[in-house]
């Protein structure tokens, strides 16, 4: 019983992991394109490392190109039952723009809340800190893709 247990977990979790950050990731590129989507970027960017892009795009165009890329991300990731090579580099660019949010988490100045300092984090930090988690699904997909 344990062992069939073991073996219907880890099944359950393989799946949930490629096609659950494949479904997040399109999920949340279909979201950039609402404006409201587009002022919050402005602001968590303003304040970051990457600020030098908004010098060449607007916010709402940034974001649509953001969605655009997620969308084909998310896409690439599920893909993996038709093409592991396309999973993988969907997996890749996954992990990149993963490691590209959480770096705002340490450069930008609207991460934490006014006043308190680590480990008191805005609503901008909070939502940034999923993709710890995220970043390791996608971790995973790349390793399962090779």
């Amino acid at each position: 019983m344990k062992n069939f247990l073991s073996k219907l977990l880890k099944t359950i979790g393989t799946f949930i992991l490629r096609y659950g950050l494949g479904f997040i990731i399109i999920w949340l590129g279909f979201l950039k394109f609402k404006n409201s989507e587009a002022d919050y970027t402005h602001q968590l960017i303003s304040g970051g490392h990457i600020s030098f892009i908004l010098k060449y795009l607007t916010p709402y165009a940034l974001n649509h190109i953001v969605a655009y890329l997620q969308i084909l991300i998310g896409l690439l990731i599920l893909l993996k039952p038709i093409s592991k090579s396309l999973s993988f580099w969907g997996g890749v660019a996954a992990c990149l723009m993963f490691i590209l949010s959480l770096s705002l988490l340490f450069t930008s100045n609207v991460v934490w809340q006014v006043g308190y300092g680590f480990p008191e984090l805005s609503k901008a930090g909070q939502t940034i800190l999923k993709d710890f988690v995220l970043f390791g699904a996608a971790a995973w997909c790349v390793s399962d893709s090779l």
